[in-house]
C-alpha cells in the first residue's frame, strides 16, 4: 500500500480570522489574508500590544493511503514514469540485484515476458505467463 502526502493550506487569517485567498502555486503558504492584516499583526507584535501574538507557520501534512493498483495505473499513464521504472530495473540488473535476490524472481520473469513481446515478429505475440 502506498501513501500520498498533501499539505493542507491555511484556511483562516491568523490576524482577523477571515477567509484566506486561494493559495499561490509557488512560495511560502500565506498566513494572513491581506497585506493590511500582515502589517497590522507586525505592528501589534512590534508595539507589544495586548493580544499581540507570535506567528508560527506550521504545515499540516495529511498522509492518504492508496492501493498498489492505483500506483500502477498512474505509472502506466505516464511515459516518463514508465521510462524511469525501466531505467531503475535496468540499474538493478546491472548491479546484480535482480539476479541474486529471490524476491526479484517474479519481476525478472515479467521483464523476460516484456522482452519476448517486444522482440516477437509483428502479429505473433508469445503466450502470456501467469
Amino acid at each position: 500500500m502506498g501513501t500520498t502526502r498533501s499539505v493542507q493550506p491555511v484556511t483562516s487569517c491568523a490576524f482577523c480570522g477571515g477567509p484566506m485567498p486561494p493559495p499561490s502555486a509557488t512560495g511560502r503558504p500565506a498566513v494572513f489574508c491581506s497585506g493590511t492584516c500582515r502589517k497590522a499583526a507586525h505592528e501589534a507584535r512590534r508595539t507589544g500590544a495586548p493580544g499581540a501574538f507570535e506567528v508560527k507557520v506550521v504545515e499540516r501534512v495529511v498522509v492518504e493511503s492508496h492501493d498498489l493498483a492505483s500506483c500502477v495505473t498512474r505509472v502506466i499513464a505516464s511515459p516518463a514514469a514508465c521510462r524511469r521504472v525501466l531505467q531503475a530495473l535496468t540499474a538493478l540488473v546491472a548491479d546484480g540485484t535482480l539476479g541474486t535476490d529471490p524476491k526479484w524472481r517474479p519481476t525478472q520473469e515479467a521483464a523476460q515476458g516484456l522482452v519476448a513481446v517486444l522482440t516477437a515478429p509483428p502479429g505473433r505475440v508469445p503466450p502470456r505467463r501467469t
